[in-house]
């Protein structure tokens, strides 16, 4: 008896077991909906990787150039220096090379911060740019894609 009701039971587990799946199995469109939305997350996801890693590649290209051209910089004023310096100057000759070399540092750092400043601005540009883009291609294929559901949900 007890045997009969285990099978019984076991039949019923079963039957349950292979029927609901049938039932409850997503409409094909449906199931291309979610996986274009997959997608297009891993495809915005893999966008933004990349755009940070190129902004992170050009800021530092960026330091290295404008320390390359610090380190040329600093030793053209200590061969310029050298050189004078060889010269025996007298000491109004000194003052007058002290002031050149320091209007030429204050050119300089002037220089460097223009350029700082462009970069730094040209980068927020381009981050704007591409947040906005990426907004603006979420906005529109989350708009394609509720069309494509209330579709999915027209059909039988």
């Amino acid at each position: 008896m007890i045997r009969k009701l285990a099978l019984l039971l076991g039949a019923i587990v079963l039957a349950s077991v292979l029927v609901v799946p049938a039932t409850a199995a997503p409409k094909p469109c449906q199931q291309a909906i979610k996986q274009a939305n997959k997608t297009f997350h891993e495809q915005q996801k893999a966008a933004k990787k990349a755009f940070h890693t190129q902004q992170k590649a050009a800021k530092k290209a960026f330091h290295d150039q404008e320390k390359a051209q610090r380190e040329a910089f600093h030793a053209q004023q200590k061969a310029q220096r050298e050189a004078f310096e060889a010269t025996n100057p007298t000491p109004a000759q000194k003052e007058a090379f002290q002031a050149q070399q320091e209007a030429a540092l204050h050119a300089f750092n002037a220089q460097q911060k223009a350029a700082r400043d462009a970069f730094h601005t040209q980068q927020h540009a381009a981050k704007e740019a591409f947040h906005a883009q990426q907004h603006a291609a979420n906005e529109a294929f989350h708009t394609q894609q509720k069309a494509a559901k209330q579709a999915c949900k027209a059909q039988p």
